[in-house]
């Protein structure tokens, strides 16, 4: 077996790592296909990834389609596994002259994707990614209610596979400096951190997180918001304005992640709407408990009250009880029962059997 593995490239949260990660001791071979170089493509090869880029220019560009086709066809492979709006359209422009089965991974609501987009241009991409989902051959959704959201939208059922996210978990958590990683940000010992990673995007619900914490009575507080993106801006605009400037620091993109999740005392997921966030199993893998909203698959790995808070989307008292909640909780205790459970249950080499299993069951009927 021979799995091509294509991506945009330009990604730099989640499905990075969640792709990166299943090249990891991979039970079979695979190859990576981006349409940019970048940091994706540089850590890729770093980590041995056969690694080919064929460039689109922009994404009305579809003279890349018969690129990628020559490329397919060329190389022997199995079958195709996409990642993302852009690999989807591309993908579905050839998917009757390839030959092969084409699997996608739903790493986010599709009906979101283009939130940010103009609304003539978030429908059209919605409905082309729409289109695509339902012309591939299988779909794996990253929780269970992702399943029954594409089923809602139009999917077969049969069609599509639930598979948790997974990571490569430390054997140990990292005895870092804490105090030394505080001091970096003028945060004390004594100063209960909450850290929130995750670009700055109208999905991820920062606008919520300051209105919550504006509000919080105890005082004895800071925020790590760790991500950058257009909303810096007015995110910064808004925390002034809120009078909480003093308390919230944005630290933009970082490549020390885990050790700041290590520092914090929570780490927070305020999306409205997520896969199953790997940011949560790296929280996990650190010992730090969550405040998470309801989504994908956030309720498969938190236990309400006792490794974490489960939060309503958009919600702003939801939030705000959780966060008063947190700051008078043995986090310690919480953030070691987090861990044990994500370690027994949410494994790299997990995905990877679920993804190979359905590959092999798929060829059989087929």
């Amino acid at each position: 077996m021979k799995i091509l593995h294509m991506i945009s490239g330009g990604e730099t949260g989640g499905s990075k790592k969640h792709l990166l990660q299943l090249f990891h001791e991979s039970p079979v071979e695979m190859e990576l296909l981006l349409l940019t170089e970048g940091p994706f493509a540089d850590e890729a090869r770093k980590q041995g990834v056969k690694v080919t880029v064929i460039p689109q220019k922009n994404r009305f560009d579809q003279s890349t389609s018969g690129k990628i086709l020559t490329f397919i066809q060329q190389n022997g492979f199995t079958l195709i596994h996409s990642h993302g709006a852009k690999s989807n359209f591309l993908i579905n422009s050839i998917r009757r002259k390839m030959n092969i089965p084409w699997f996608i991974t739903v790493h986010s609501d599709p009906s979101l994707d283009f939130l940010h987009q103009p609304k003539v241009i978030n429908q059209f991409f919605t409905f082309l990614n729409k289109r695509a989902l339902r012309n591939a051959d299988h779909l794996f959704a990253v929780s269970e209610k992702f399943k029954k959201m594409l089923v809602e939208m139009g999917m077969k059922a049969s069609k599509i596979t639930p598979v948790f996210n997974g990571i490569e978990f430390h054997e140990t958590i990292p005895a870092y400096d804490k105090n030394q990683i505080r001091a970096q940000f003028n945060t004390a010992e004594t100063d209960f951190v909450f850290a929130i990673v995750a670009r700055l995007h109208p999905v991820k619900g920062h606008e919520v997180l300051l209105k919550a914490f504006s509000k919080l009575e105890n005082n004895n507080w800071k925020l790590w918001i760790i991500g950058d993106g257009a909303l810096r801006k007015t995110l910064e605009a808004r925390a002034k304005q809120l009078g909480i400037q003093e308390k919230v620091q944005f630290l933009g993109t970082r490549n020390d992640v885990d050790q700041l999740l290590y520092a914090a005392d929570v780490s927070l997921l305020t999306s409205y709407s997520e896969s199953f966030p790997l940011v949560l199993l790296e929280s996990a893998d650190m010992g730090t408990p969550v405040i998470a909203t309801d989504v994908g698959g956030v309720s498969a790995l938190v236990d309400q009250g006792k490794t974490g808070w489960i939060i309503v989307p958009g919600d702003e008292e939801s939030l705000l009880h959780a966060a008063e909640a947190a700051i008078s909780s043995d986090t310690s205790m919480m953030g070691r029962q987090l861990r044990k459970f994500a370690v027994n249950n949410f494994s790299n080499a997990n995905l990877q059997k679920k993804l190979l299993s359905t590959y092999q069951d798929f060829q059989k009927i087929n």
